[in-house]
């Protein structure tokens, strides 16, 4: 029983990590775009250029760390970091409204965060020859 529910968490939290994935690769790499609505975003709420590109790459880079089991907590915890920013920025541009859209993902890499703690935190020992 207890191997059954390892492998329906490690199938949820798989499922999780793919989801969230394929949502940051899409929007990290829509903000290397001058032209995209989050170039226009970013001038709105005026942040630099490098800091619009430093948030793509930051995105980019936690999609693909969410791709194998042993970097997925560190790839979650950058959407985490990445999401309460993003929360501050509509707090602070007086949208408070517009932090809903932030607040799956944040759950979501939460979620994965915990559940892949243990992959990144503990070593496997290595076998002596």
């Amino acid at each position: 029983m207890a191997n059954r529910r390892k492998v329906l968490v490690d199938v949820v939290l798989w499922v999780v990590a793919l989801f969230l994935a394929w949502v940051f690769i899409r929007q990290g790499m829509a903000k290397f775009s001058d032209t995209s609505g989050w170039a226009r975003a970013f001038r709105v709420w005026h942040f630099p250029v490098w800091f619009r590109v430093a948030v793509g790459v930051a995105e980019t880079v936690a999609a693909v760390l969410l791709l194998t089991r042993r970097t997925a907590f560190a790839g979650a915890i950058i959407i985490v970091a990445v999401m309460i920013g993003a929360m501050g920025t509509h707090v602070y541009w007086g949208h408070p409204g517009q932090v809903t859209s932030e607040i799956l993902p944040l759950w979501l890499a939460t979620l994965v965060a915990i559940g892949r703690r243990k992959s990144f935190f503990l070593r496997r020992p290595v076998a002596d020859p």
